[in-house]
């Protein structure tokens, strides 16, 4: 081969920053669900990620681990809707 490109390679995605995700990420999120980082500013550009998944997760109507529908209060199930429960973000 002469060495170019058949066409056939992936294309690059943009990784976005720690500050970047968390802000998308927080458009979507049930705005029930809670964390106690919720409690602490939003990261700025340049701050690095936890990398330990160490955030205990609760859901702000039933004050436990579980939604008001009874399925787990996690970002990977509250991060969009789909849930009965769901409740879009505020000016969303």
């Amino acid at each position: 081969m002469s060495g170019e490109s058949v066409g056939n390679e992936p294309e690059s995605v943009p990784t976005l920053s720690y500050a970047e995700r968390v802000r998308k990420e927080l458009k979507t999120r049930c705005a029930h669900l809670k964390t106690k980082m919720a409690h602490m500013p939003l990261p700025q550009p340049g701050d690095e990620a936890n990398p330990f998944p160490t955030a205990i997760w609760w859901c702000g109507r039933t004050c436990v681990a579980l939604g008001a529908d009874g399925s787990a209060a996690h970002p990977s199930t509250c991060d969009a809707p789909g849930r009965s429960c769901y409740e879009a973000p505020p000016g969303r």
